[in-house]
């Protein structure tokens, strides 16, 4: 029987070490990295979406400033090209297109007059109206049927082409 007591008490020890210790947590599943990217993917679809307006066009408030950016780098190109290789020169198309890669973007620039006193190139979202053009000065303007208004004159990020071309009273 002394046998039996010291079982019962040291299994008693054992009940009372086990309960003083605290319950376990459940191991938390670390999710699959494809479940990480098909969420991932699933965000930028939205947010794609939501860019897109009822006709399926981009805004003309998200196409502009990258014509803009666009026209400035082929601009700042040609100055500094001038600047190395002299301004009698031309910046010529085949330098716009070394400048700025328009088959990234789907942002056509072309070099209407490649002379430095009458620089002049346009630029043009392949899949839009909008047309932007640059001078000799960087000066950028954006042709709304037959008007040209200065970019600093319009705000940009919330650029309407529609008001604009209505605002347009042909000379």
């Amino acid at each position: 029987m002394a046998r039996r007591s010291r079982e019962t008490e040291g299994s008693s020890r054992r009940r009372k070490r086990n309960v003083s210790q605290q319950p376990r947590t459940p191991k938390k599943k670390k999710s699959s990295p494809v479940v990480t990217i098909l969420s991932v993917l699933a965000v930028m679809v939205i947010a794609w979406v939501v860019l897109l307006k009822e006709d399926n066009k981009v805004p003309s408030s998200k196409i502009a400033p990258a014509i803009i950016g666009a026209l400035d780098q082929v601009y700042l190109g040609c100055t500094v090209f001038w600047f190395n290789q002299g301004s009698h020169l031309l910046c010529d198309q085949s330098i716009a297109d070394k400048l700025y890669d328009s088959k990234k973007g789907g942002i056509t620039v072309t070099v209407t007059n490649a002379l430095r006193k009458e620089f002049s190139a346009i630029g043009k979202q392949n899949e839009d109206r909008m047309v932007f053009r640059v001078d000799s000065n960087g000066e950028i303007f954006i042709k709304a049927k037959e008007c040209e208004t200065n970019i600093d004159q319009v705000n940009v990020a919330e650029l309407n082409f529609e008001e604009l071309e209505t605002q347009c009273e042909p000379k």
